[in-house]
C-alpha cells in the first residue's frame, strides 16, 4: 500500500537542518530536500515521492512531464507523487519558509483538482481512454516572512511563469496534454446554443423554454422581437472560480440594464448542465468575487437578496448571506441578515439598505454576444436602408462571417456568407450568400439569398452568371432588372427504387419541365465545374 502525501501551507513544518538542508515535515513523515527521504520508523508502508532541485528541470508522473525552463531551474524545489507536483521557492524554503509557489494536480474525478484553491488548467487524454483534469493550486495562506508585505522577488518570478510552464506540459508516451482543454465555453456549450436556435426557429412557446429548463422570459423576448436572434445573446465567464467557464444567456434590448441573467448553464462531469433560470420575480445576477446573487420577491410584504457560490462540478448553489426584508416576521422593523444557517438576524435599515447597495455596485454586466453571430445575419430581417454602403455591411459582420465582391452581368455584387472554408487551391470558399447591389440611385438593395448543396459545390462565377451546385441540382442565375435573375436550372430526383427522373427550366418556361435525360444537368455541372470559385474574405475581431 502506497500513501499519497499531500503537502499544504497548513500541514507543514519546516526547519533548517544543522547542515543548512530543509526538513518537511508533513503527515507524520519526515522528507529533507537536498538529502535522503527519511520514513517514518513506527510505519511499514513505502512513500512514492520525488525530491528534485534542478537536476535536469524535468519532472514527470506515470502521465505527464513537466518542463522547467533553465532560468528558473536553480530557483525551484519540487515535491511530486502519482497525482500532485508541487512546486517551491527554493530561496525562501532555505531560509526555513513555506515557499509553495504552485501545485499541479492531477485526477480523472471532476470534482478533484477543480475548484477551491484550484483551477483547470488543461486535460490529460489517456492512453487507455480515460480523461484527466490537470489543475493549478495556489496556497491559502502567506508563504513567506509575514513581516514583509510584498512578495519576494523570487517568489513573483516563478508565480508569473506558472502558466508558461504548464502550458508546455508533454504527454508520458502516447498520453496527450492540451492546454485549456475542458475549459474555454465556446468548446463546451456548442449543443446549448443550437438548442436556443432551435427554440427561436421554431418559435417555441414559454412552456416549451421551461420544459427544456431555458427560461420563459426568453420566450416572450423572441416573440416580440423584430430579429430575435439579435435580441437575446450569451456570454461565457467562469463566475465559480474553478477555471471552467459557465455559459449565461441574456438579453440584448436593453428592458433589464442592471444585468439580469436569464440562463446559467455550468459544467458536470464534463457534461452541461442547467443551474438556474430567472424570471420578472425572481432574478439572478452575477457578482464579482465568483458569487451568484439571486432577488426574488414573495409578494407585497416580503423580498430578498441572497448571495451564492456556484459549487464546482454541480449545479448547487451554497448560500453565503442574505439580506431579507419581511414585514409578515415583523411589521415594525422588517430588516434581516441570513447566513448558510438560515437563522434570521435582525440588522437595522440603515446597514441593510448598505449591505444591497455594495450588492448592486458588485454586480457585473455580462458583454452578451448575439445569437446571430452563431446563426449569422439574416438580412431578410432587416432594414436595409441603415446601409448606405457596401463598406458599412463589411462593418456590421460577425467574426467568422465572410463577403466578397464579385461582378455579375456588369453589376457590382456583394455576397455576404456566414461562414468560408479554405477550398485548398488559394480560395476561401462558402456555400452560403446574402446578395446585395447598389440601385440606380445608388441605394443598398438586398436580392436574397443563395444557398449550395455541401462544401464539394462552392459558389462560383463564370461569364456573369453565378453557379449554385449540389449533388443533384445546378442553377445558374445573374443580376438583371435591379433583380437575381435565374438563366437556367437542372436537377435529378429518384423514385423509391431508385430511377431517376430529369427537370429542367428556364426563364422563360416560368418553372420546371421534365426531359428525357441528365443531358442538360450534365452541361450544367461541366459549365459549374469550369466556373471561377468565389474568393471570400473572412472577417476576424
Amino acid at each position: 500500500m502506497k500513501k499519497r502525501v499531500i503537502f499544504t501551507a497548513i500541514a507543514m513544518a519546516f526547519m533548517l537542518t544543522a547542515c543548512g538542508k530543509v526538513t518537511i515535515n508533513a503527515n507524520g513523515y519526515s522528507i529533507t530536500l537536498g538529502g535522503q527521504q527519511a520514513e517514518d520508523e513506527n510505519s511499514t508502508d513505502s512513500i512514492d515521492l520525488k525530491i528534485s532541485g534542478s537536476t535536469d528541470g524535468v519532472i514527470s508522473t506515470d502521465l505527464i512531464e513537466v518542463t522547467i525552463p533553465e532560468e528558473f531551474r536553480d530557483m525551484v524545489y519540487t515535491v511530486s507523487d502519482e497525482e500532485t507536483i508541487d512546486f517551491y521557492d527554493r530561496a525562501l524554503v532555505d531560509e526555513g519558509y513555506p515557499g509553495l509557489v504552485f501545485t499541479l494536480g492531477i485526477s480523472s474525478d471532476c470534482s478533484v483538482f477543480s475548484g477551491g484553491m484550484y483551477t483547470k488548467e488543461g486535460e490529460i487524454f489517456g492512453t487507455d481512454g480515460t480523461i484527466y483534469n490537470v489543475g493549478k493550486g495556489t496556497a491559502s495562506e502567506i508563504q513567506w516572512d509575514p513581516e514583509t508585505p510584498d512578495m519576494p522577488e523570487s517568489y513573483q518570478t516563478l508565480y508569473d511563469a506558472a502558466d508558461s510552464i504548464i502550458e508546455n506540459i508533454s504527454g508520458v508516451g502516447d498520453n496527450v496534454f492540451v492546454y485549456k482543454s475542458g475549459t474555454n465555453g465556446e468548446d463546451l456549450y456548442p449543443n446549448i446554443l443550437d438548442r436556443y436556435i432551435t427554440a427561436i426557429n421554431e418559435k417555441w412557446s414559454v412552456n416549451q423554454f421551461e420544459e427544456a429548463d431555458m427560461s420563459g422570459e426568453l420566450a416572450l423576448i423572441a416573440s416580440g422581437a423584430a430579429d430575435p436572434f439579435e435580441s437575446i445573446g450569451f456570454a461565457y465567464a467562469d463566475i465559480n472560480g474553478d477555471g471552467i467557464d459557465e455559459l449565461l444567456i441574456g438579453d440584448l434590448t436593453g428592458s433589464n440594464p442592471d444585468g439580469m441573467v436569464y440562463d446559467i448553464y455550468t459544467m458536470v462531469d464534463r457534461e452541461p448542465a442547467h443551474v438556474v433560470s430567472s424570471y420578472l420575480r425572481d432574478r439572478y445576477y452575477v457578482l464579482g468575487g465568483f458569487d451568484v446573487c439571486n432577488e426574488y420577491s414573495a409578494g407585497a410584504g416580503e423580498n430578498g437578496t441572497v448571495c451564492y457560490v456556484l459549487i464546482p462540478n454541480s449545479t448547487e448553489l451554497f448560500w453565503q448571506v442574505a439580506y431579507i426584508c419581511d414585514e409578515y416576521e415583523d411589521e415594525e422593523s422588517p430588516w434581516f441578515r441570513a447566513y448558510s444557517d438560515g437563522e434570521l438576524e435582525a440588522v437595522t435599515e440603515e446597514d441593510y439598505n448598505a449591505a444591497l447597495e455594495d450588492i448592486n455596485e458588485d454586480k457585473l454586466i455580462p458583454e452578451y454576444t448575439p445569437f446571430s453571430y452563431v446563426t449569422g445575419i439574416d438580412f431578410s430581417m432587416m432594414d436595409i436602408s441603415r446601409f448606405a454602403t457596401f463598406t458599412e455591411i463589411v462593418d456590421s459582420l460577425y467574426p467568422g462571417m465572410a463577403y466578397a465582391n464579385v461582378t455579375l452581368n456588369d453589376a457590382d455584387a456583394l455576397f455576404v456568407a456566414n461562414g468560408c472554408y479554405d477550398n485548398l487551391d488559394g480560395n476561401h470558399a462558402a456555400i452560403d450568400s446574402s446578395v446585395f447591389i447598389y440601385d440606380k440611385d445608388g441605394n443598398v438593395v438586398f436580392l436574397g439569398t443563395v444557398q449550395a448543396g455541401g462544401t464539394a459545390n462552392p459558389l462560383a462565377v463564370k461569364d456573369g452568371n453565378l453557379y449554385v451546385a449540389g449533388h443533384h441540382f445546378v442553377i445558374k442565375c445573374t443580376v438583371e432588372d435591379g433583380e437575381l435573375a435565374l438563366r437556367e436550372a437542372a436537377y435529378e430526383e429518384f423514385d423509391s427504387e431508385g430511377n431517376p427522373s430529369y427537370y429542367y427550366g428556364t426563364a422563360e418556361d416560368g418553372g420546371y419541365r421534365q426531359v428525357d435525360d441528365d443531358s442538360f444537368l450534365s452541361r450544367l455541372f461541366e459549365e459549374a465545374a469550369e466556373a471561377e470559385i468565389i474568393d471570400f474574405q473572412e472577417v476576424f475581431e
